[in-house]
């Protein structure tokens, strides 16, 4: 796809000057914006802190044709900030007289509206508090950040007090001691700010509080002054939402930055039956980005405080938890609970079904509230009483868990909760709570209605090993790509001058030769080579059979092996079949029968969103139109294809295709809707199935499963397909092969796809890649806030899904692991001590086991480096993974074993892995100086002064003294011990 190249002219905001005496009310005036692009754009806004930075907020039109798009607003006296919005890209005004830096980490341009001497009278609108005080009245305020990592050169502040200027502020470690500080003189008030560490911008994890920062990360919070002089106190707020939906809903959560955005964890009720919808958080002071969530349907609140730009086209609501909002005191042991909002639904996130004989039932209480949660049931018509294990927090609540046993034969029985804090003891049931004496009726668990939700344990307890067929191993040159398919026809050769910006499909002869896939020797643009084909294929795949069995791997995951145009190959020409350039079909099922004679399962890639558009069934669609068997099968908007698209124009003007991609045709699932529309249809009651087309799909599945005999797919953008498809999906792969494994490509919280109703588990990018990557591999984030997020991701899931996640630190959608952390092999091999040894299934990406490295894509999908023997450093890495591995895989405290955290302070994190036959300790630096932590052992299966030894070579062994024990860690190191016990 054509990048669009916008020119930005030299009028563009145009204020007027308005008149009028400081003191009196100003009167608003016309301010007109300017806009002339270069190229053809559909639409145009502008977008500042005069409307909330709403991307649809001030639409700007040409309406003379003259190609100069323009706007007017009514603006009172001040400054104000703002971006232009072009086809949903925000640009800057780089001739504005003035700009400053933002808190998103770019600039925003500035118009200032009123006369000169008039200006000091108005504060930026992006400056939280009270405008700046004389200087007699400011206070000095000291900033503190230590680096977990060395290396670092320049650490700035940037924060509401200097515009985020990532360059006004810099802070010095004077004394050498790797310590960064900073001294400033600052208003009373409330502060935001962060720290930006060569370039990279960063929470201060020791702030008072924090503050959404609109990107999906916390701002830091300083007050100064008395705590008088604050515009709101430190704690915890209590904040209504209220929603009045047009009509009755089967079911209303709020999402938000709060709880990670996740669907299901926060439920709201109409316990009245008056059609308002609410419920109660108690949240920080600051600002917190909301949807509420209505059978499925992500809808804003307009009534909210501001809004932003969802990233969707759509705008998420704000709200400002300041002092309009009550103050709460939570305190364990004062006899006092919380209990408004808080309520218990048999939701999956509850009520987890997860064996025929138990299921783990969640309840929740408002953070730092109570002592306990008791789970009482009555199965077969007797008490149990059980104390639920506290599983967790996040910024509201914590989680607690407890086992529910199912009797043989119950078909149905009674369980409610007791809270208890201090004197208080009290019963949640489903009339709300109550004296444990005065309680109503319980909640029912019923086997028959509360689906049992199995995943497969040969998941649990593999490592799994990506390989992207096209560069793993050349074994058959004999099918190398050739070019002669129909859909190469005119893309396989240059013009005169040797290089062209189009599509050139072409071979590498020169397996080891990668320089093209960072920057193409064909191209005058400057970017990689995404057409070269080096010739990977089954084969190649088969014959290094040993090494990956003797590396440890029982699971590959191949990236799609349709046949298709591209070397990817998401872009497929028929779901049946293998490419013939990867091998025939009977090469691969001999492949597959090998690989499980040595206990390697197959998981397959698939997007089921689009295909190519070399598919039989869109080529006959562009052929022959409306009469086509296969027309109803995409979603045509414009017939037939002109030659060649007008300059501008983009394919999806013709048909639906994935993100404006015109070789990838979006399938079309829904008759009765457009695609774009189709996705959050949860009710096939609700669609129009194009039976067809679903009938393809499943056809396929069961091709895959029965004749190649694979043991799982990897579903690729499944959030961009409907809903109800998924539910189809998986009922029948699982009645083919129940044992098949269901993992779907979710960046964010996946709550809604991980479920007995859909997938077994997601690549689990937001609460595994995204953490280890910020505090093992870039040393972004502290223990505690690692440990935080890794304790969201546990709860987000239900345990028998979170036992089979697919861990992973890097893929063929991003840079490679070592290149994201500057190279340094030390963090390798701990991130991938971290993978085997956390809970879930751990994910290597194909080479990473050699330190291989490489860009975005193309260049993270190089060729294996089959020389890695030679290359001492490579052979060291791919030592230490290879024991890594068969420690994970000869113990099963890794794989089925308990969880619990230790110790998680500074650039230190330990934990506990721990089954009824072994107990493993595991503690991490990730800091670039020595530490030591010390670890306590209570509540853990082993005695107080217990000795442990290494489970690494060359480890050092350590004793317990009282409960406690003291580990010395080395910079960027870590220590795996075990009992004597373990074997």
């Amino acid at each position: 796809m054509r990048d669009r190249v916008l020119r930005l002219l030299p009028v563009l905001a145009i204020p007027l000057v308005l008149t009028g005496a400081l003191g009196e009310a100003a009167t608003a005036e016309p301010v007109g914006f300017r806009f002339r692009p270069d190229a053809s754009v559909q639409s145009m806004f502008v977008a500042g802190d005069f409307n909330h930075w709403n991307p649809s907020g001030l639409p700007m039109a040409d309406e003379d044709g003259d190609g100069q798009w323009e706007a007017t607003a009514d603006l009172p006296p001040g400054r104000y900030e703002y971006l232009f919005v072009v086809d949903g890209e925000w640009l800057e005004d780089s001739d504005a007289a003035e700009s400053v830096r933002n808190a998103f980490g770019g600039r925003s341009s500035v118009v200032v509206v009123g006369e000169s001497d008039a200006q000091g009278a108005f504060v930026n609108a992006t400056s939280a508090g009270s405008a700046p005080a004389p200087a007699g009245d400011a206070i000095d305020t000291s900033f503190r950040y230590q680096p977990l990592i060395s290396g670092v050169e320049h650490v700035m502040l940037a924060g509401s007090f200097n515009d985020w200027n990532a360059s006004a502020t810099e802070m010095a470690d004077d004394d050498g001691d790797g310590v960064y500080t900073a001294t400033l003189p600052l208003p009373p008030g409330e502060h935001r700010y962060k720290f930006v560490v060569d370039g990279n911008w960063i929470t201060d994890t020791a702030a008072e509080s924090f503050t959404d920062d609109g990107l999906g990360g916390t701002n830091s919070v300083v007050h100064v002054g008395e705590a008088a002089a604050r515009p709101a106190g430190m704690g915890p707020r209590r904040v209504l939402f209220s929603c009045e939906p047009p009509s009755a809903p089967g079911e209303m959560y709020l999402a938000g930055t709060f709880n990670d955005w996740a669907v299901g964890k926060t439920p709201m009720s109409d316990d009245d039956g008056d059609g308002l919808w609410t419920t109660t958080l108690l949240l920080p002071p600051g600002r917190h980005q909301y949807k509420f969530v209505v059978d499925g349907n992500w809808i804003t609140d307009e009534s909210a405080d501001a809004f932003s730009d969802d990233g969707f086209g759509g705008q998420n609501s704000i709200i400002e938890v300041d002092a309009r909002h009550e103050e709460v005191t939570l305190r364990r042991g004062d006899g006092l609970i919380l209990t408004e909002g808080i309520v218990h639904r048999q939701t999956l996130r509850e009520v987890n079904r997860a064996s025929e004989e138990t299921a783990v039932i969640t309840a929740r209480a408002f953070a730092g509230d109570v002592e306990g949660i008791d789970l009482v049931a009555f199965p077969a018509g007797v008490e149990t009483r059980t104390p639920m294990a506290n599983a967790g927090r996040d910024a509201t609540h914590e989680f607690f868990r407890g086992d529910l046993v199912i009797p043989e034969g119950a078909d149905a029985f009674e369980y409610h909760f007791v809270y208890r804090d201090g004197d208080a003891h009290v019963a949640l049931t489903p009339g709300g709570f109550a004296p444990e004496a005065e309680r109503g009726p319980g909640f029912t668990f019923s086997a028959d209605t509360i689906t049992l939700f199995d995943t497969p344990d040969w998941i649990r307890d593999g490592v799994i090993y990506q390989i992207f067929p096209e560069r793993f191993a050349n074994g058959d040159p004999s099918n190398d790509p050739d070019f002669q398919e129909p859909w190469y026809d005119g893309k396989t050769t240059l013009p005169r001058s040797g290089s062209t910006n189009e599509v050139y499909y072409h071979a590498t002869e020169d397996w080891y030769d990668t320089a093209g896939l960072a920057k193409s020797p064909y191209r005058t643009d400057g970017r990689p080579d995404y057409f070269s084909f080096y010739g990977g294929d089954i084969e190649g795949v088969r014959q290094n059979l040993d090494y990956l069995e003797d590396l440890g791997i029982s699971v590959i995951y191949f990236n799609p092996l349709f046949p298709a145009e591209s070397n990817h190959k998401y872009d497929a020409c028929d779901y049946r079949g293998v490419d013939p350039h990867f091998g025939d079909e009977a090469t691969f099922r001999a492949f597959v029968d090998e690989a499980h004679a040595r206990g390697i399962r197959i998981v397959a890639d698939w997007v089921i969103n689009h295909t190519g558009d070399c598919h039989y069934a869109f080529r006959d669609t562009m052929e022959k139109g409306p009469e086509s068997a296969y027309w109803d099968w995409y979603e045509w908007k414009r017939w037939p294809l002109p030659d060649r698209i007008p300059e501008g124009e983009r394919m999806d003007a013709y048909y639906a295709c994935w993100w404006g991609f015109g070789s990838l045709p979006e399938l079309n699932f829904d008759l009765s809707r457009p695609n774009a529309a189709e996705n959050n249809i949860g009710d096939i009651a609700d669609a129009e199935v194009n039976q067809p087309v679903i009938d393809n799909v499943l056809e396929s599945a069961r091709y895959w499963l029965t004749d190649l005999d694979v043991d799982g797919f990897r579903l690729d953008v499944p959030n961009e397909v409907p809903f109800w498809i998924w539910k189809l999906f998986r009922a029948e792969v699982k009645r083919i092969k129940p044992d098949a494994y269901l993992v779907g490509e979710i960046w964010g919280d996946a709550g809604d796809w991980v479920s007995p109703e859909c997938f077994d588990a997601t690549m689990n990018y937001r609460y595994f890649k995204d953490p280890a990557v910020g505090f093992l591999g870039k040393g972004e984030i502290d223990a505690k806030r690692f440990d935080a997020d890794l304790a969201s991701g546990r709860m987000a899931y239900p345990e028998q899904a979170v036992r089979v996640m697919m861990n992973l630190v890097d893929s063929h959608d991003t840079p490679r692991h070592l290149t994201a952390i500057g190279g340094d092999i030390r963090r390798l091999l701990l991130t991938a001590l971290f993978q085997m040894t956390y809970v879930g299934s751990p994910h290597i990406y194909y080479g990473d086991e050699i330190a291989m490295t490489g860009g975005a894509d193309p260049d993270c999908r190089r060729p294996f480096r089959w020389t890695w023997r030679d290359e001492p450093e490579r052979v060291a890495v791919h030592d230490r993974y290879r024991e890594l591995i068969r420690l994970r895989r000869t113990h099963a405290a890794f794989t089925s074993g308990e969880y619990k955290t230790l110790f998680a302070e500074g650039g230190v994190h330990a934990f506990a892995r721990f089954d009824e036959s072994e107990l493993f300790i595991i503690a991490m630096n990730a800091s670039d100086r020595a530490a030591s932590a010390s670890v306590p052992l209570h509540g853990l299966p082993c005695e107080p002064d217990a000795a442990f030894r290494s489970a690494l070579e060359g480890g050092a062994d350590a004793v317990a003294s009282d409960g406690t024990l003291a580990l010395p860690l080395d910079a960027v190191s870590a220590v795996i011990l075990r009992t004597p016990a373990s074997p």
